[in-house]
C-alpha cells in the first residue's frame, strides 16, 4: 500500500464529514476557556456514532433475528410492502434506495407464492406520495421484466408505519379477513418495530425481510476512522430504538 494512497485515504476521511467535524470539536475542547467537557463529549460521541464497530453493534439486535432464508411454502392471505421513500422527479424507478429493495423482493415473493401484493405508504410530499412512486417503479418492472399476472393493491393514505398497519387492516376487513396471516416486507432494520405494530392490529405476521445493513466481510483498520456511512447506519439504528421505545410508551 503506497504512501500516497495512505495519505489521501487519510484525507478523506479527516477532512470530510462527519471527520470534519470531530477535528473541529477536539480542536475547541483545547481552545474554549468553557465548555471543555461538552466539546470533548461531543467529538467522542460523534466518532462513535461515526464508527463501523459502534454502528455494527447498534443494527445487530434489529437485524439478525431476521436474517434468515424465507420459507415461501407457508401459507399466507398476502404480501405487504412497505413504502420507505421516494425521489421526485427521478428520471426512472423512483422508489428510493430501501423502497426499491422493499418493492422489488416484496414482487419476488408474490411472483413465487401466487399471492396478492398490497402496498402501504404515501409519505408527506403529497403532490408525488410514495404509493405513486411504487406505482411508477412497478409500471416499469412489470413492462421490462413481464410480471403481468401479480394483483396489487396500494394503500395510499398512511404517513407512518402506525398508519400502515392500521389501514392496511381496513383493507382486509373490507375482503372479510379478520386475522390475515402475511409475509411483510421492510428493511431489516425496521423490521422489529414493523412486527409490533402489525401483530397490534391482529395480523399473523411472516417476517420478510431485506435491505440489510451490516455485512459480514472482515473489517480492517480503515474501519476505526470516522465515515459517513456508518453515521447514517447509527441514526438508522438509533431512530428504530426511538422508535420502539415510542411503542412501549403507548402500550403496544
Amino acid at each position: 500500500m503506497s504512501t500516497i494512497y495512505i495519505v489521501s485515504k487519510l484525507f478523506t476521511y479527516l477532512v470530510l464529514p462527519p471527520g470534519i467535524f470531530i477535528l473541529l470539536l477536539l480542536l475547541a475542547s483545547f481552545y474554549a476557556k468553557k465548555f471543555k467537557f461538552i466539546f470533548l463529549l461531543g467529538a467522542f460521541g460523534f466518532y462513535a456514532l461515526s464508527n463501523s464497530f459502534v454502528a455494527d453493534i447498534l443494527l445487530t439486535p434489529l437485524e439478525t433475528p431476521y436474517n434468515v432464508t424465507l420459507d415461501k411454502t407457508l401459507k399466507a392471505d398476502a404480501v405487504i410492502v412497505l413504502a420507505g421513500g421516494s425521489v421526485a422527479g427521478s428520471a426512472n424507478l423512483p422508489l428510493a434506495n430501501d423502497a426499491y429493495k422493499r418493492a422489488v423482493w416484496g414482487l419476488m415473493i408474490a411472483k413465487q407464492t401466487n399471492l396478492p401484493l398490497y402496498f402501504s405508504g404515501a409519505g408527506l410530499y403529497k403532490k408525488y406520495t410514495e404509493a405513486d412512486a411504487f406505482n411508477d417503479s412497478v409500471n416499469e418492472i412489470k413492462t421490462n421484466l413481464q410480471v403481468e399476472d401479480i394483483s396489487l393493491h396500494v394503500e395510499n393514505k398512511s404517513l407512518d408505519t402506525y398508519q400502515n398497519a392500521k389501514f392496511s387492516k381496513e383493507l382486509f376487513k373490507e375482503q372479510g379477513i379478520e386475522n390475515p396471516t402475511i409475509f411483510l416486507v421492510t428493511s431489516a432494520y425496521h423490521m422489529k418495530r414493523s412486527v409490533k405494530l402489525y401483530k397490534n392490529f391482529g395480523f399473523n405476521v411472516i417476517p420478510a425481510a431485506t435491505g440489510f445493513r451490516i455485512s459480514n466481510k472482515p473489517k480492517n483498520n480503515w474501519d476505526y476512522l470516522p465515515n459517513m456511512g456508518a453515521f447514517q447506519k447509527s441514526y438508522v439504528a438509533l431512530h428504530e430504538y426511538a422508535g420502539l421505545l415510542s411503542l412501549i410508551l403507548r402500550g403496544i
